[in-house]
């Protein structure tokens, strides 16, 4: 290494001031520096950290500590200045670290004491080197940095977070074998907290609480806009955080990088008490985790004969409110409110592409519950790569939504048409049937009118649909009577009938629900409309 030897020309009264004068102290991490000595030998290999592959300078110091100090530092000159305790050069020890500037980066070493430092240099690998003869060495001093009370400066976060450093990145991971961003973020907080931390960036978010960037803490998480999420990372301490690329986990330093600085919204903080109390108790998934492991059947709908996916959600919430949901998993998905992945709570229904809509039910903290073929009812990773990349959307049931689909709640209604409706709720359908043990739409229809107002009305729908009073969408009102085509059908021939029970809601005798139900009267109804009748006396 021929610029170790560089002759370095200055005046003596400049040298006299520069030179670094160490006391000698007895070695107080003996057996550190006599591991750095066993080392002597290994040759240089650029972006080497083992004897086996070879070491360069930060590499060295990285094994050394993470070999005999059980203490995982960052393999960056510059980061690895930034961390640990600052020590002055009267206060230097055996076993502290030293930096030297460079051609280009930071040189660390470990300080053996009298004045000797073990390096490693390009040309000779790991060796000795006496900082006060050496011209180079003299006059490229920087400082000092002691490592061996880190643990006790670091969040234990932070420290888990540093060993991690250069685990493979993997979209939908969230253990050491890969990792995607908050996947990282939930598998430290989890081994360290012993705590259901939550899976996505956007709950990680919104469960954490607010921190000013003046009073940043090792262990506390950053958050940076990707392209369309938020990144979280792991605060280290002076700047320096570790985050999830697409290279894997990277040590980085904040104040010297300005894509990452440019991209900074904030940081948030998660205690225990913080995390425990974003586990929030909910019926719908207390009940649907009551049915995991309950086999697949798809033909089944109750707990002894297994489910389908969406039999298994219909049965969470008949349970849950006594309300019926559809059968066809796109029908629930066109009711409630639309929720964004980043507003996921517990209880929320998430809808996944398939030859057929496959719902779920939200847990919270990335996970959700659904019917799978394999397992059963199981719970599953929401950001896992199978299942993000086949995640369509969600629903939530608002108060409103869940009123409204409880027959009970109609029972009092101001309509008699309505109350009467409600009697035969749960009526199995039946083509042609004329009992209470079975019947059709229009015989439903005409059943409701003749007994709640006399009103008697053709038996059939195609008749039913010429009598009474038309009326427009716009001012319909409970009790009206709706007239839909068929499905797909290019010729407006009637084919089903309902009552409008108000809301974007009707309830019918339903050949595809088999039964007598209330239902949300969104686009797949709504696309085959024809007519719409008032009949009064």
């Amino acid at each position: 290494m021929n610029q170790f030897i560089r002759p370095n020309v200055i005046p003596l009264v400049l040298l006299a001031l520069i030179i670094v004068i160490v006391p000698t102290y007895a070695y107080n991490n003996v057996e550190t520096v006599l591991f750095a000595e066993s080392l002597m030998g290994i040759p240089f290999e650029l972006g080497g950290n083992t004897p086996e592959a070879g070491f360069n300078s930060t590499g060295f110091i990285q094994y050394i500590f993470e070999e005999k100090e059980n203490i995982t530092l960052p393999q960056s000159p510059s980061k690895l200045w930034k961390l640990g305790e600052p020590i002055q050069r009267n206060e230097i020890q055996p076993g502290d670290i030293l930096f030297f500037n460079g051609s280009k980066n930071l040189i660390p070493a470990i300080y053996k004491g009298d004045d000797i430092i073990i390096v490693v240099a390009t040309d000779e690998g790991v060796v000795e080197r006496n900082i006060k003869k050496h011209p180079y060495w003299r006059t490229r001093y920087k400082g000092a940095r002691r490592y061996t009370d880190i643990t006790n400066e670091l969040d234990p976060i932070a420290i888990k977070a540093l060993e991690l450093a250069e685990s493979p990145y993997e979209l939908g991971g969230n253990n050491p074998n890969g990792f995607d961003h908050s996947g990282f973020v939930q598998y430290v907080f989890s081994q360290i907290k012993k705590l259901d931390f939550p899976r996505t960036s956007a709950e990680q978010w919104r469960i954490g609480m607010k921190v000013d960037m003046s009073d940043i803490k090792s262990g506390d998480v950053l958050f940076f806009q990707g392209d369309d999420v938020r990144l979280p990372a792991i605060y280290i301490d002076n700047g320096i955080f570790v985050i999830v690329t697409t290279e894997g986990v990277q040590v980085v330093d904040l104040e010297t990088n300005d894509y990452w600085k440019s991209k900074l919204l904030g940081a948030r903080r998660f205690t225990k008490n913080i995390i425990e109390e974003s586990i929030v108790s909910n019926p719908i998934v207390e009940n649907a985790m009551d049915l995991l492991e309950t086999p697949h059947n798809p033909d089944g709908e109750l707990p002894a004969e297994g489910f389908n996916s969406t039999s298994f959600v219909r049965y969470v919430f008949k349970d849950t409110f006594d309300i019926q949901l559809s059968a066809f998993a796109d029908r629930i998905y066109e009711m409630g409110k639309h929720i964004s992945k980043e507003e996921l709570r517990p209880g929320d229904i998430v809808f996944f592409k398939g030859s057929k809509l496959i719902p779920g039910i939200y847990k919270g903290n990335g996970i959700f519950i659904v019917q799978t073929k394999m397992s059963g009812v199981a719970e599953r990773d929401i950001e896992s790569e199978y299942w993000s990349d086949i995640y369509k959307g969600a629903r939530r049931l608002t108060e409103e939504d869940i009123h409204n689909l409880q027959p009970e709640n109609y029972m009092q209604h101001e309509n008699p048409v309505i109350r009467e409706a409600m009697k035969y709720i749960g009526t199995p359908y039946l083509l042609g049937g004329e009992t209470i043990n079975g019947f059709d739409c229009s015989y439903f229809v005409q059943t409701v009118f003749r007994n709640s107002k006399n009103i008697y009305l053709p038996r059939k729908t195609k008749k039913q649909y010429k009598v009474g009073e038309t009326i427009d969408y716009k001012d319909m009102r409970p009790g009206d009577v709706i007239y839909f085509s068929k499905k797909n059908s290019k010729k407006k021939k009637v084919s089903h009938t309902a009552i409008y029970l108000g809301n974007n809601y009707i309830i019918h005798a339903s050949g595809d629900e088999d039964m007598t139900t209330i239902s949300y009267l969104g686009k797949h109804w709504l696309d085959r409309i024809i007519k719409i009748k008032r009949f009064e006396r």
